[in-house]
């Protein structure tokens, strides 16, 4: 993941590259057109694997209202290629039947979680148990991402400032079409406009008109 890029409302091109191309130039392995940015939004595109194992662009809009002193906002989003998942803390079912590329938010008391996530209805763990640090008034996100052959895998990202009043829009997420190859990873855009992640480069263009 990469730090957040401001930028000014209006709509965006957006093109994902491989890291070595040199200008990112050529044919991208991922690309959206007219992405909407609001005023005053925070969100991230997330490039990643749909349950099928092919490869999509989604944007999700990040949750920057204030939560009760003392407690923290963490959200899971299934952005992995495999079917519908659990999430446990401390061996309870906190959050049931999460499918790619949807997304769940709940509000817990700060400190560390132990969570792991098992497919859906089952207690076959496919990651985890992890530490999770929930620290208070921030929203903590994580990530089950890519794939079964490549091994699942948790990126966790920090949205701060959750304490204070609501600098973006309560969230959501919706799925981009997509185009190009295979693309086994997560590139994160955390927006307070857009970022993205070291595996691609990325290329945005204001679209006019």
């Amino acid at each position: 993941m990469t730090d957040p890029l401001e930028l000014p409302a209006g709509e965006y091109d957006l093109a994902l590259f491989p890291a070595d191309a040199a200008d990112a130039s050529g044919e991208p392995l991922l690309s959206a057109m007219d992405v909407a940015v609001p005023a005053g939004a925070n969100a991230t595109v997330v490039a990643h694997l749909k349950e099928d194992g092919s490869p999509t662009l989604t944007p999700f809009v990040n949750d920057t209202s204030a939560v009760p002193a003392g407690e923290g906002r963490v959200t899971v989003r299934h952005v992995a290629a495999a079917p519908a998942v659990d999430v446990r803390a401390g061996g309870e079912v906190i959050i049931d039947g999460l499918t790619n590329p949807n997304e769940e938010s709940l509000t817990v008391p700060a400190g560390t979680v132990s969570a792991d996530v098992v497919l859906a209805g089952t207690d076959t763990v496919a990651i985890g148990p992890a530490d999770l640090s929930v620290a208070e008034g921030a929203h903590t996100i994580v990530y089950a991402w890519d794939s079964g052959a490549a091994g699942y895998d948790l990126a966790v990202q920090t949205v701060s400032g959750t304490h204070s009043a609501p600098s973006g829009v309560p969230g959501g997420s919706a799925g981009l079409a997509d185009e190009g190859s295979s693309l086994p990873m997560v590139a994160a855009l955390p927006v307070v406009g857009l970022a993205v992640a070291g595996a691609g480069a990325v290329r945005l263009a204001r679209t006019r008109g």
